[in-house]
């Protein structure tokens, strides 16, 4: 990234009228925080920008402004590419995440923070150092000097606290402190989002909670842990897909454990999606890479086809060879 990349994203919003906004599939709070705010900062000055997701979110971020305004569809509008300015595709280091064969087909602008991307986009901002997309977002808007309502910084702040845990993993630098402590100041009421965020879950996902939480393996001695979630368990809970986000971090806070994977069955025969994350310098992201996967040190993704068995053996004998692999 340079100030050009910068100076470049800056020049097509000023310029442009119309924008779509995206992020990858199965969106968590970063992906929809940075799309929200960033579409709210271009409606603020007159211009029209619509936020579509592939897939639907977690109940749990329903309380997001503007939330209830993205359009939830398996393809772009019909006027795509011609009738808008650009794509602006949040969090995607790859440009199959955001689920939308036709994306390629206009100006896509590619705003992300993870050390494998691509940069795929007619125009890309990656920011490696960033904790969240949203702490790019946020600096673009300083540069573009448009100003931040409480609307747009509620959002950036569910998008801070998702990929840092509320602050509490590795990537929460000094910036990211300085720019919640910012959003506070800007209107932001943490007490208000973290109730919705997480003190007001449906009784739906408490039970697919219990349901995962179930299939729990220790590994490696316990400094590995997989929990599983089949397709069954969403309608035994009346739970949806999203609302399985985060359970592998339950996975991860037991005490003695390095690593954790959630392996859940897609829609896919024979392919499961795993979430895995861990602590420390214990690197997860070379696990999801050797399976075309990709993430961060301590967050990544992948999928694995074969069985149940295969699959969760598989990534168990991964994570195990990722743990020892930890100075010390």
């Amino acid at each position: 990234m340079t100030e050009a990349d910068f100076e470049a994203v800056a020049s097509l919003l000023s310029a442009g009228r119309r924008f779509l906004l995206t992020g990858h599939r199965n969106p968590d709070g970063d992906s929809l925080g940075s799309a929200l705010a960033l579409a709210q900062a271009l409606q603020d000055r007159g211009k029209e920008a619509l936020v579509v997701m592939r897939d639907r979110w977690s109940s749990s971020y329903e309380g997001m402004p503007g939330v209830s305004d993205v359009r939830v569809s398996a393809e772009l509008p019909p006027d795509w590419p011609a009738g808008w300015d650009a794509a602006l595709v949040m969090e995607c280091p790859e440009p199959e995440r955001p689920g939308f064969p036709s994306l390629l087909s206009g100006t896509t602008v590619n705003v992300d923070h993870h050390p494998g991307n691509t940069r795929w986009a007619t125009q890309n901002l990656v920011v490696l150092p960033a904790a969240a997309v949203g702490e790019i977002i946020a600096d673009l808007l300083d540069r573009l000097e448009w100003p931040m309502t409480p609307r747009i910084a509620t959002n950036l702040w569910v998008s801070l606290v998702s990929d840092t845990g509320s602050f509490r993993y590795g990537n929460t630098t000094a910036r990211a402190l300085a720019l919640g402590a910012r959003l506070v100041t800007e209107g932001v009421r943490p007490d208000v989002v973290n109730e919705f965020l997480y003190e007001a879950r449906p009784l739906s996902t408490l039970k697919l909670e219990t349901l995962v939480l179930g299939t729990l393996e220790l590994h490696d001695d316990g400094r590995v842990a997989l929990v599983s979630l089949p397709k069954r368990f969403l309608a035994e809970s009346g739970a949806n897909e999203a609302d399985g986000e985060g359970l592998v971090n339950r996975a991860r806070g037991i005490e003695g454990v390095k690593a954790a994977a959630l392996v859940r069955e897609s829609d896919e025969p024979g392919v499961f999606r795993c979430s895995l994350r861990s602590k420390g310098s214990v690197d997860v992201r070379s696990v999801a890479s050797a399976r075309r996967g990709g993430g961060h040190r301590n967050a990544a993704g992948c999928r694995v086809s074969g069985t149940w068995e295969t699959a969760r053996a598989d990534i168990a004998n991964a994570l195990a060879a990722a743990v020892s692999q930890e100075p010390g």
